[in-house]
């Protein structure tokens, strides 16, 4: 009886064990095959616009951030992106974290140079003379 019971602690243990190593390594094998948004929220990183370049099917935008500065690769949307980013136009990404060199990143807003927030719309109540 005490041989049935040193089997089944050790089938337990080695299931555990094989448990722990298929939660902490399979998420960082299958991350690179999983669509953006799946893979779950990414830190939004604001920074300006110092220098962008075109090169092929690709464009090349430099950005200052306050984690220093970083080289963005788009691959997709060239063309759109090439016409709406302009040096000192602040920008905010959606990435993994920081890194210097960033592909493909979310671009969540663009704002222009100069540009506040938008102005509040004129009041509807009659004016009192």
């Amino acid at each position: 009886m005490t041989r049935g019971w040193l089997i089944l602690v050790c089938i337990f243990l080695v299931g555990v064990v094989v448990g722990f190593g298929l939660a902490n390594r399979v998420p960082a094998l299958i991350t690179p095959y999983l669509p953006k948004s799946a893979r779950g929220p990414g830190q939004h990183i604001e920074g300006q616009v110092v220098r962008k370049q075109r090169d092929g099917n690709r464009l090349l935008v430099k950005i200052t951030t306050a984690q220093g500065p970083m080289l963005v690769t788009f691959t997709q949307k060239v063309a759109d992106l090439d016409v709406l980013l302009d040096a000192g136009d602040t920008v905010t990404l959606v990435t993994e974290g920081y890194s210097t060199f960033v592909e493909d990143p979310s671009l969540e807003r663009v704002r222009e140079p100069g540009r506040g927030p938008a102005p509040s719309p004129p009041s509807t109540q009659p004016s009192t003379r």
